[in-house]
C-alpha cells in the first residue's frame, strides 16, 4: 500500500520587531534554539496573508514556547502559549492513543470487522468479501470516503464558499442521519490494499470506542488523555469565545470547525502549553499505549502509519511521528523525534494550500538541526 504525504497569562509578552515586515514576538534570541525557531518562524510570516503563529518546543527535558504575528488582524495581540487554535487532524492521532488503549487492554482487536460494532445490516462495508478492519479505518485504507454524505460538488464552488457551505450542511447533522448515509457508501477496492484519506473512517472509529467502553468520546478524552496530562485547555465544544479568529489566504474570517459529529476526525481545540505535554506523554514509546499508536500496521513504501500517526524514517534510520492539520482557517502540525527526545508544535490561525505543508516544514527544520546540535 502506497501513502501520499497529505497536505489534506500572568506576564506581559516581551514585544521584538522583526526588522524584515515588524511582526511582534516574544522571542528573545537569546539562545541557539531561540534563533533557529527565529529563523524558520520570519521565513513563514514573511507572507503577507499570515496572521498568527505559536511555537511549542520540547527539548532536552525543557519546554519552550514562541509566538509571532497578532490574535487578529487589525490588533496587536500577540499570540499566547494558552492561545486556543483547531487542531484539525492532528485530533486523529489522539482517536488513535485511544484505540491503543483499547487495542492493548483487549477490548478491540485490528483485524475485527468494524460491523461487529454498527447497528444494522452493512453489506455494502466490504469488497469482494473483504470487510473492513478497524485496522483499515487507523491508515486510511478501508476505502470509506472522506465525507458523508458525498460532498465533492460542494468542492467545486469557490473556495470562499466552501467553507461556509459546508459549515451550514453540518450545523444539523446528525449521527443517525450519518449512519443512513453510511448505507450509501460504496467501497471499489479491497481494504488494506489501497490509500484513501477518511474523515468517515476516523468518525466510526470514535463510534466504536465509544460501544465498548459505553463511553462518549469526550469523557474517554478526558479519562485516557487530557485529566492526566493535566491538558486542562484542550477540549471539544469550547466555548467559541475562548478560540482565536481563523482567516484564509485573503483574510477572510472563516466558520469554525463544524459539528461534534467531527470530533474523532478533527474537532479538538488546544494550546501549544498542553501540546508540549501531548508530545512529553507520545515521546515515552516504553509506554506500551505509546509504542501501540505508532507501530505500523503494515509496512508501506515511503510514510508508514501507525495508528494514525505518520511515522517518517530519515536515511541516517530515526524515525518522527506527526500529524499534520488544517480546517478553513487554522493549519497546525505536531512532531515527535522519539530518539532525541524532542518534539514540535506548530499552530497557525490562518490557512491556505500552503500553509500545513510549510509549518511541516518548520517543524522538521527545527528538530533536524537540533539534533545536530
Amino acid at each position: 500500500m502506497k501513502i501520499k504525504l497529505l497536505l489534506p497569562l500572568f506576564f506581559a509578552p516581551f514585544i521584538y520587531n522583526a526588522q524584515t515586515k515588524n511582526i511582534a514576538t516574544d522571542n528573545l534570541l537569546t539562545t541557539e534554539l531561540d534563533k533557529m525557531v527565529q529563523k524558520e518562524a520570519l521565513t513563514y510570516m514573511q507572507d503577507p496573508s499570515r496572521v498568527g503563529l505559536s511555537i511549542g518546543v520540547f527539548k532536552d527535558g525543557k519546554s519552550y514556547f514562541y509566538n509571532y504575528g497578532t490574535t487578529e488582524i487589525g490588533k496587536s495581540e500577540l499570540p499566547t502559549s494558552q492561545s486556543v487554535y483547531e487542531i484539525a487532524s492532528i485530533t486523529k492521532t489522539f482517536t488513535g492513543t485511544l484505540l491503543a488503549h483499547a487495542f492493548v487492554d483487549s477490548k478491540i482487536k485490528m483485524d475485527d470487522d468494524i460491523r461487529k460494532y454498527l447497528d444494522g445490516n452493512y453489506s455494502n462495508l466490504e469488497f469482494e468479501k473483504h470487510p473492513i478492519t478497524i485496522g483499515n479505518l487507523t491508515n486510511h485504507s478501508s476505502g470509506l470516503p472522506q465525507f458523508l454524505p458525498d460532498q465533492s460538488e460542494t468542492f467545486k464552488k469557490p473556495m470562499d464558499s466552501v467553507a461556509a457551505a459546508l459549515s451550514d450542511f453540518y450545523k444539523n447533522y446528525s449521527k443517525k442521519k450519518f449512519y443512513e448515509d453510511l448505507h450509501q457508501a460504496k467501497i471499489d477496492f479491497s481494504p488494506g490494499t489501497e490509500y484513501r484519506y477518511s474523515n468517515v473512517g476516523t468518525q466510526i472509529a470514535g463510534d466504536i470506542l465509544e460501544k465498548v467502553y459505553q463511553k462518549s468520546y469526550k469523557d474517554l478524552l478526558s479519562e485516557y488523555i487530557t485529566k492526566p496530562l493535566k491538558m486542562n485547555q484542550t477540549i471539544i465544544g469550547m466555548n467559541s469565545a475562548q478560540l482565536l479568529t481563523c482567516y484564509n489566504e485573503k483574510g477572510k474570517v472563516m466558520p469554525r470547525n463544524f459539528t461534534t459529529i467531527f470530533a474523532p476526525a478533527g474537532g479538538i481545540m488546544s494550546t501549544t502549553g498542553d501540546l508540549v505535554k501531548y508530545i512529553r506523554y507520545h515521546l515515552d514509546e516504553n509506554n506500551k499505549y505509546v509504542k501501540s499508536s505508532h507501530t505500523p500496521l503494515v509496512k508501506n513504501d515511503g510514510d508508514a502509519i501507525g495508528l494514525y500517526w505518520r511515522v517518517h524514517t530519515y536515511e541516517d534510520g530515526t524515525q518522527t511521528v506527526y500529524h499534520t492539520g488544517g480546517t478553513f482557517g487554522f493549519s497546525s502540525v505536531l512532531q515527535v523525534y522519539p530518539s532525541k527526545n524532542m518534539g514540535v508544535v506548530v499552530l497557525s490561525n490562518e490557512s491556505d494550500g500552503e500553509s500545513q505543508g510549510k509549518l511541516h516544514d518548520i517543524a522538521d527544520n527545527i528538530l533536524r538541526n537540533s539534533s545536530k546540535k
